[in-house]
């Protein structure tokens, strides 16, 4: 594993470093002022928005807890949030921590790609009850990842995150696991200002950080 440090690009600009060198800009546009993407507010002070209709529904069985986290990824990022069960929590990229070991939060949403755009069907989002428990998963999981290149490439990397000298959390990717569909390339991303982590995964990887990209704007 070795991780990196975020560099100085340009303001408001979404980099992933990995090893101090600059693995690409992924995202563009933001005001530089560090709001942690696919928060509403959150970073800022300014009280999030509650999700949408389409967000969440009322047989949807969310908890008080679930529902502030659908809170923080936006009404136009995710929709149908349904509790994830133990094994998306844990899901790749390494073996994560699970609703018993600090994870107090954790939902399946489906994202917005409709048929023949790149990126994910479904996106896992995890609420930590503290800040230590946040970095002991993304420690954990960074662990597993056999680090040979950079995530920009498609590659198995452990990295980090963020706009222009601000880091906003670790980045971390990897081939899918034993009995995914063959190309499976997974990424897990932590915002630390919100305590919370999300994953997904594609067998498109090229299609998979360009949603990313535009899921993390500001």
């Amino acid at each position: 594993m070795r991780r990196g440090h975020v560099v100085a690009l340009a303001a408001g600009g979404a980099v992933l470093v990995a090893a101090g060198v600059t693995a690409g800009v992924l995202a563009g546009g933001g005001n530089g002022s560090g709001a942690s993407p696919g928060a509403a507010g959150t970073a800022t002070g300014e009280v999030a928005d509650p999700p949408s209709a389409a967000a969440t529904s009322p047989g949807d069985g969310l908890t008080p807890a679930q529902r502030s986290l659908v809170a923080t990824l936006g009404p136009l990022r995710v929709r149908d949030c349904v509790p994830a069960p133990a094994e998306r929590v844990t899901e790749p990229p390494g073996d994560g921590l699970g609703p018993d070991e600090g994870v107090d939060a954790a939902v399946v949403c489906q994202t917005l790609v409709v048929d023949g755009e790149p990126g994910p069907a479904q996106v896992v989002a995890r609420h930590y009850r503290d800040a230590a428990t946040l970095t002991a998963d993304a420690d954990r999981r960074a662990g597993a990842v056999d680090d040979v290149g950079s995530c920009a490439a498609g590659e198995p990397s452990t990295e980090t995150w963020g706009r222009s000298t601000r880091r906003l959390g670790t980045f971390l990717c990897d081939r899918g696991a034993a009995g995914t569909p063959a190309g499976t390339f997974a990424i897990y991303w932590t915002v630390t200002a919100d305590q919370t982590a999300l994953s997904a995964s594609s067998t498109d990887p090229a299609g998979l950080i360009a949603w990313w990209r535009d899921f993390t704007k500001p």
